[in-house]
């Protein structure tokens, strides 16, 4: 068995180590892959949201670019020592137009609205301002085949953003001249980039902001979703102002996401929690396991050490009588005495064991009946006085008269005492007295069994009713038992709605007290009491075991008991 137990140590000492390791191991790919899930989750939908404002971006731009080459090519000015024309049909999106002599002075300026003077006015109050900031020098002369030489000019002009497309040209007699239009923004955003968004679907929602983030479509993005938003700057044109685009469910991507932030946190701790848990478990499961079949290894020795002894006695007083080896009719009845005392230790060690196995099967049965308890201890102590006056030790019984009856199995009651006084002789010191009391409490009766041995320590009380469990005083002195005594006891005592205690202090001996409930009172039992026992009304029952009792000393309570004082 100890090698058993080496063998058992050493595998566990190499596989809890691989188990707590391949749990790390394992927690930690799993959170490294969730991670990695999670970003590469995240960089998809910022990858969406990018071709998003991309595409939209370009339609934008599509759509300006295409009026300014409507533009561009709608105004000629073949004369320079003439006025340039000045009454043409601007395209949809432009709001106003310069055409600009090569000196760069202003010759001309076409609102989109010409009937209206304070537009007009201020047009050419801002167009000084407009030319101003615009990059002339680096132009190339535009024509229909090379409509991308135009530029465009976004920013902010006395607070408000001005969008302006300026290209060079020249007359056909070779003068250069120039022209600059100032876009409808307000166009762009209130027809062109609605008309867009619907065109492009999608899941997403979209926000357009001026040079100083003021909203000018859609709603800014507030600042608990910056985590999947994208923002850049809106194209090439209107690159002053910028785009934000981010999931539409972005409240639950967000949760999500939170989520999965706490899940990666606590995924290491928590499993290695988990399997230390497990693994604490298992430990000590082993250790109770080997706790129990240690027990068992022992409990067998005992038992076979207790079946050889009064075996190798019957066997020897046996074959003294059947070879006549003895002194005469009185060696012959003390040699038949010793047998029957040994055999009824034999029977008595049998039927412990059997018990103990019904019960552990769970098919410890009993045959409840009603019955005088004092009648089952008289003729149970019977049993018991030869054990104990073999021990030279002496037994006093007290029982006091006028019990109640008990509902209880005899055979079963039987064996409660028998192990109670088996118990006590083996612990208490030779000569020494063991004291067997029966007694009325209120509610039943109690039984109580006390020895003069070395006593049980206060920890180990609690205990020494668990199977196979022997207090340290008996592995100590090498006390034989079984160790399923006490717990054979404690099972048969509940059984009958009972209570085992005891009671011990170092040296002091020990006392254990049963206590069992009193049968409900019947008709024939409240017409019919026990003498010197007042009647109880129909249909009341005693107080259970458990009630205190008025503080009266036990012994004043007790009536004269039956001389059964022995020894």
């Amino acid at each position: 068995m100890p090698r058993q137990g080496a063998r058992i140590s050493l595998i566990l000492a190499f596989v809890f180590p691989a188990i707590v390791a391949a749990t790390l191991a394992l927690s930690t790919y799993g959170f490294r892959y969730a991670k990695s899930a999670s970003e590469r989750s995240k960089a998809s939908l910022m990858d969406g949201n990018r071709q998003l404002a991309q595409a939209l971006a370009g339609s934008i731009q599509q759509r300006i670019d295409t009026a300014d080459f409507e533009l561009f090519k709608q105004i000629e000015w073949e004369d320079s020592d003439q006025d340039p024309p000045s009454e043409i049909e601007l395209p949809k999106g432009v709001e106003s137009v310069a055409v600009l002599d090569k000196d760069l002075h202003i010759r001309a300026i076409m609102p989109a609205t010409t009937g209206d003077p304070k537009k007009r006015s201020r047009e050419q109050e801002h167009w000084p301002s407009y030319v101003r900031g615009l990059d002339w020098k680096s132009l190339q002369p535009w024509t229909p085949a090379q409509p991308g030489n135009f530029r465009h000019l976004h920013q902010l002009f006395d607070g408000r953003s001005v969008l302006i497309a300026y290209a060079a040209k020249e007359s056909e007699s070779g003068d250069a001249y120039y022209v600059a239009a100032r876009m409808n923004l307000t166009l762009i955003a209130k027809e062109w980039l609605p008309e867009e968004v619907r065109e492009l679907g999608g899941d997403r929602k979209i926000a357009i902001l001026d040079e100083v983030a003021r909203p000018v479509f859609g709603q800014p993005v507030s600042q608990r979703d910056q985590r999947f938003l994208y923002e850049a700057s809106f194209g090439k044109t209107l690159y002053a102002w910028r785009i934000q685009t981010l999931p539409k469910n972005v409240e639950e991507l967000q949760a999500q996401a939170e989520t999965e932030r706490l899940l990666g946190v606590l995924l290491i701790p928590v499993s290695t929690l988990i399997i230390g848990v497990g693994l604490a478990i298992v430990l000590l499961s082993v250790a109770a396991e080997r706790r129990t079949s240690r027990m068992k290894s022992e409990f067998i020795a005992n038992v076979s050490h207790e079946l050889k002894t009064p075996l190798s006695l019957i066997r020897m007083f046996g074959e003294l009588l059947a070879t006549g080896k003895h002194k005469g009719a009185e060696s012959s009845k003390e040699y038949a005495e010793i047998i029957t005392r040994e055999a009824e230790r034999l029977s008595h060690l049998i039927d412990n064991v059997l018990d103990f196995a019904r019960i552990e099967r769970g098919k410890a049965s009993y045959h409840f009946a009603e019955g005088q308890l004092d009648d089952v201890i008289e003729r149970a102590l019977d049993l018991a006085r030869y054990r104990v006056e073999k021990e030279k030790m002496r037994l006093r019984t007290e029982i006091q008269p006028g019990l109640p009856a008990v509902r209880m199995d005899e055979n079963a009651m039987t064996l409660v005492l028998l192990n109670l006084v088996d118990n006590a002789v083996k612990y208490a010191a030779e000569g020494k007295d063991i004291d067997v009391r029966l007694y009325r409490t209120p509610g039943g009766v109690t039984l109580s069994v006390r020895d003069r041995g070395p006593g049980i320590p206060l920890d180990e009380q609690p205990r020494i009713f668990e199977r196979f469990y022997r207090a340290r005083t008996a592995r100590d002195r090498n006390v034989r038992g079984s160790g399923i005594g006490l717990a054979l006891v404690k099972h048969i005592v509940e059984a009958h709605g009972g209570r085992l205690a005891v009671e011990s202090a170092p040296g002091q001996g020990a006392t254990f007290t049963v206590a069992l409930p009193a049968a409900p009172v019947t008709a024939t039992s409240a017409e019919h009491p026990a003498p010197g026992e007042t009647p109880a009304p129909l249909g009341v029952t005693p107080p259970p075991v458990g009630i205190t009792p008025p503080p009266v000393e036990v012994e004043a309570a007790l009536r004269p008991v039956k001389p059964m004082v022995k020894g």
